[in-house]
């Protein structure tokens, strides 16, 4: 009785296991995804006038003395440039 028990919960999991498997190769990749699954990670700047963390890409560049700074919005890049 026991190992019938054991039997079914062990064919149970390898079953599931193995629907997981095929539903992940099934699924189509997303859009902004690299091929493989891989995504990498986005790197945040701080703006120095209001101090909150945007996405390099998304940010507003300014350049003093040499130095970039990044910015979340054109306010805070004026305010900083004065």
């Amino acid at each position: 009785m026991l190992v019938r028990l054991l039997v079914g919960l062990l064919l149970g999991y390898l079953g599931y296991k193995l629907i997981r498997k095929v539903s992940q190769l099934m699924k189509p990749p997303l859009p902004n995804q690299p091929p493989g699954g891989r995504v990498e990670a986005e790197e945040l700047v701080q703006d120095p006038v209001c101090k909150t963390f945007i996405p390099r890409r998304d940010a507003l560049k300014a350049r003093k003395d040499g130095q970039d700074y990044y910015f979340c919005s054109e306010g805070c890049r004026k305010r900083f440039l004065k």
